[in-house]
């Protein structure tokens, strides 16, 4: 067994059906016959691992099984093997120079580009939603909360209460999600991206809190306080009473004071990811072509997608019936398809 969690279980194994008999993780998803919410977090990580595939920086989906028969019911997902996630890698005693961490940061960006392009935030980008393989390449996944930001999709969302601010884990999430109301976009994952570069610099997260007044705390011990027109772009009183009723009285801490390795156009980067501001915040192509990543930069790995994803099925389905039919014909179509390609 790999790993364990409120998922279900992964372990490893070898595909006996592959021609090199290469090495796949098997993740089992439990309970999701159960909840409604659980189905359709599944049939979302479904359509949205097919509609990536073929991304080296996005985990590749091998094959797919149901299993209705207790006590081994759940979805079967086979995926690609990687070794270790990042946050395994981050807490290890393996010495990063700044030419891994540029390429680690590198990677991940690449990833979540050809993701943004599709009008998809991933809305939990974290080190243990990386993982990583044994030649060191990164792959992002877990894209059970991830949404789409097409107006269709938001307003939908809203009107109907699905699209919730309660996401990403809360250490990585943005500032704007814990106090504002207003729509969020791709900045969230920039955000995200920015906390995982301080943490491959630190060893340890950047903003560690219990709830969320703390870690609004953390933040503004790094950031400072935020500025009146920021707290204003909130468009929430709830912003104002927040900083009102809390003694949040703290300097902004210059990057190079918090880590004094990174180089300058390191902490520059920093500087215009983890910001209070969203609207200065930057985007990921920005990202990419910050002098930081420049030694490792290679057009040829920056794909785009080129097409919406289409998140329609979140309202189209009502009730458990037609989310298990749903289920079960994303399975069979991922199979039929992996006959063609195979033969």
């Amino acid at each position: 067994m790999m790993g364990k969690g409120s998922y279900g279980t992964v372990c490893s194994a070898i595909d006996t059906y592959s021609k090199d008999k290469a090495m796949v993780a098997i993740k089992k998803v439990t309970s999701i016959f159960n909840k409604d919410v659980l189905l359709k977090r599944a049939i979302r990580e479904l359509k949205l691992m097919t509609f990536f595939k073929g991304h080296k920086n996005i985990i590749n989906l091998v094959d797919l099984d149901i299993v209705y028969r207790k006590p081994y019911d759940g979805l079967y997902c086979f995926q690609e093997l990687a070794d270790y996630d990042l946050g395994r890698v981050i807490h290890s005693s393996i010495q990063f120079s700044e030419f891994h961490i540029q390429s680690f940061f590198y990677q991940i960006l690449c990833g979540l580009k050809y993701i943004h392009s599709a009008d998809v935030i991933h809305r939990d980008l974290k080190p243990g939603n990386i993982l990583v393989t044994s030649q060191g390449v990164l792959k992002i996944c877990d894209f059970g909360l991830a949404r789409g930001i097409g107006a269709q999709y938001m307003n939908y969302a809203h009107k109907s209460s699905n699209i919730t601010n309660y996401v990403a884990t809360r250490w990585y999430r943005a500032p704007e999600l814990i106090l504002s109301r207003n729509h969020y976009g791709k900045e969230i994952d920039m955000w995200s991206a920015g906390c995982v570069l301080a943490e491959l610099y630190g060893r340890k997260p950047l903003f560690m809190a219990k709830d969320q007044t703390e870690q609004i705390r953390e933040i503004c011990k790094v950031l400072g306080k935020p500025s009146k027109d920021v707290m204003t772009s909130y468009g929430s009183n709830g912003t104002w009473e927040f900083f009102s009723s809390n003694n949040f009285h703290f300097e902004t801490v210059e990057w190079r004071m918090i880590y004094p390795h990174a180089s300058p156009q390191a902490c520059d980067l920093l500087l215009s990811l983890v910001c209070w501001d969203k609207k200065q915040r930057y985007t990921v192509a920005e990202s990419i072509a910050h002098p930081f990543l420049r030694k490792v930069r290679n057009f040829d790995e920056e794909p785009i997608v080129g097409k919406q994803f289409d998140f329609s099925f979140e309202w189209k389905l009502h009730n458990e019936n037609e989310l298990k039919s749903l289920l079960s014909e994303e399975v069979m179509q991922f199979k039929r398809e992996r006959l063609v390609r195979t033969k």
